[in-house]
């Protein structure tokens, strides 16, 4: 049914239509100016044009129909100007630029040589209009936590440290580099119908696991740890990956504070993929299973694709 809409007269210089449909009242706002300066002054000649042409006049005077009508008047404009929000809490779509930083408890597997340690990603998350959930991401992987300790005991000499092409103990760390990528799909439950970008999430993915021993010299000048060489002892390891995340989702109404945080636990089924270790002298083709959980915080810059005009206010 197509609701019949009623022209009010221009006040102040503001064009407004108002839409009666039962007990909902919907203004649209014609001319761009500034709505909150002439809300007041519309809403104190609509009020009092209708207290005018009804009995309550009849039963009140004059000094309390104004009383009132002043005390309706502010209430309302402060609905007003908290309308300029509504888009933002009511928001159907939502594309957010993540940054995530993560840090992460190994086991499985990856336990055996690996501590502590820590990612850094970025990716894209779309929330739809009923809150589900699809996003695309990309982490990087660094820790110095190393269990291996004896891995290039190998290449010690006889006075106890690995040397370089002139004969002196040369310079080189040791460290966990590697990276992951997901694909993952879930779902936003909101605590609040007024508040439906916020509350708690759920997420499960797919995706792609790679880490490895990494071998850094100061100037290349370590011949037994060049690149033929250091694949023998940099356990390249990678394999499908899952991913599962809970955790507080908030977008706030001004858009200035927007992140979600929670625990996070991904699943990979691995392999080596050098196929032989020199330290160990020993082939190493074994399926491995290997589990991360971690904290997990993102920053999100949204960009809202669909929300309320900003020429409508609607009141209940």
């Amino acid at each position: 049914m197509r609701h019949k809409l009623y022209k009010i007269p221009q006040i102040s210089g503001l064009k407004i239509f108002c839409n009666f449909n039962g007990t909902k009242i919907t203004f649209y706002r014609i001319l761009q100016m500034n709505f909150h300066m002439n809300f007041t002054s519309f809403y104190a000649v609509l009020l009092l044009k209708i207290f005018k042409k009804s009995h309550i006049c009849q039963i009140m005077n004059q000094k309390t129909i104004i009383f009132n009508v002043l005390l309706l008047i502010s209430c309302l404009n402060v609905w007003g100007q908290q309308s300029n929000y509504d888009k933002y809490a009511f928001s159907n779509r939502i594309f957010n630029l993540q940054f995530l930083v993560n840090q992460q408890y190994p086991g499985g597997d990856m336990a055996k040589s690996f501590g502590t340690h820590n990612t850094i990603g970025f990716g894209g998350l779309y929330k739809t209009k009923t809150n589900w959930l699809l996003s695309a991401e990309a982490n990087y992987i660094f820790g110095n936590n190393l269990k291996e300790v004896d891995i290039l005991n190998n290449l010690v000499n006889g006075s106890g440290y690995i040397s370089n092409v002139s004969g002196s103990p040369g310079n080189y760390s040791v460290n966990l580099r590697g990276y992951s990528c997901f694909l993952k799909g879930g779902r936003l439950f909101s605590f609040s119908s007024s508040k439906r970008n916020r509350g708690l999430i759920l997420q499960t993915g797919i995706g792609f696991l790679q880490y490895q021993i990494n071998f850094q010299t100061q100037n290349n000048d370590i011949p037994q740890l060049d690149e033929e060489y250091f694949k023998g002892y940099d356990r390249l390891t990678n394999g499908i990956a899952f991913n599962q995340f809970i955790g507080y989702y908030f977008h706030s109404q001004n858009r200035l504070i927007n992140f979600y945080a929670g625990f996070d636990l991904s699943e990979a089924f691995t392999q080596n993929r050098r196929g032989y270790n020199y330290d160990k002298k020993a082939f190493d083709n074994a399926d491995k299973k290997d589990f991360t959980l971690g904290f997990r915080f993102g920053w999100m810059i949204p960009i809202y694709l669909q929300s309320k005009n900003e020429d409508e206010f609607n009141f209940r």
